[in-house]
């Protein structure tokens, strides 16, 4: 029986992933290197080594595709802290172009950006829970239960749990060949003496 622990401790922690909901997110204008510095802290569960989620040209870009409200005297309000969350969460499984859209629909369904991005909170985090809890700790079985979804919110519940199970796709993949490595050299160490 193979012990799963580190994906296990990945999973743990990866299930307790929260978003700061809107309420939670600064009333007043910051500059862009705030903005960098919120989403620095709030979205360091996205694991990509040393490439950086977002930067002030991808933020420049996101503007001038009109992804997202241009600043106001290059300050930045919550509304644009919350296309740049959405954005930099949502690129890792979907082009550029579908986020557009999905934002679009996802506030055309929910009447407003506040509605739509609580939403998109909860989703997430609905989804991250219930992808990534289940996770044993040594072999057995690993249970996905089902779960009733609003039809207003079946595109961010899909796109959420894609991205969850994404994660755990590439994680079980990174610790499953980390051990076959392992068992490899002790094999050839054992082969030695």
């Amino acid at each position: 029986m193979e012990n799963n622990s580190n994906l296990h401790e990945f999973s743990r922690t990866m299930s307790q992933v929260k978003l700061p909901k809107w309420d939670d997110l600064p009333d007043f204008p910051i500059y862009c290197d705030q903005m960098l510095q919120i989403m620095t802290e709030k979205i360091a569960f996205i694991h990509n080594g040393d490439e950086k989620h977002i930067t002030k040209s991808m933020v420049n870009n996101y503007v001038k595709w009109g992804m997202m409200p241009k600043p106001v005297k290059k300050k930045y309000e919550k509304i644009h802290v919350v296309y740049i969350i959405v954005i930099t969460i949502l690129k890792q499984i979907l082009p550029i172009t579908k986020i557009k859209d999905g934002i679009q629909l996802q506030i055309a369904l929910l009447g407003n950006e506040k509605a739509a991005y609580d939403s998109f909170c909860e989703a997430f985090e609905e989804s991250m829970q219930r992808i990534f809890l289940p996770v044993p700790e040594s072999d057995g079985s690993y249970i996905l239960e089902s779960r009733e979804i609003q039809y207003e919110k079946l595109a961010v519940s899909t796109i959420t749990s894609a991205l969850a199970n994404q994660w755990l796709t590439e994680k079980i993949i990174e610790t499953k060949l980390a051990a076959y490595h392992q068992r490899q050299r002790k094999g050839a160490e054992h082969g030695r003496k």
